[in-house]
């Protein structure tokens, strides 16, 4: 399955670093790592997720690393991450794309 990372989900993963990079690069890039490696584990069984409560209307799953939430939708053989959220953020709609 081919993994698509939306604009948004790219620039969190950015933001998720730099901000633990701040006080440790090592633990930044050790975060990094296992939320990309979630991801890609996700991508082999993507119903492993549970619908997001906040938009259960949609067709966006989720799934947990650590205290982050990553947000997917699965199209066909796309799994496409939409944005990558801390469990204590509300997501709100602008960092959802439009379907």
């Amino acid at each position: 399955m081919n993994i698509i990372w939306s604009d948004q989900a790219l620039r969190d993963l950015r933001a998720i670093h730099d901000y633990v990079a701040r006080d440790s690069l090592h633990y930044a890039n050790l975060l990094t790592d296992r939320l990309i490696s979630r991801v890609e584990r996700t991508s082999l069984m993507p119903s492993v997720g549970h619908p997001v409560h906040e938009f259960l209307a949609t067709n966006l799953r989720e799934v947990h690393e650590g205290n982050h939430r990553i947000i997917y939708r699965q199209q066909k053989d796309e799994l496409q991450i939409v944005t990558l959220v801390h469990m204590k953020q509300q997501i709100s709609k602008k960092r959802l794309p439009r379907q």
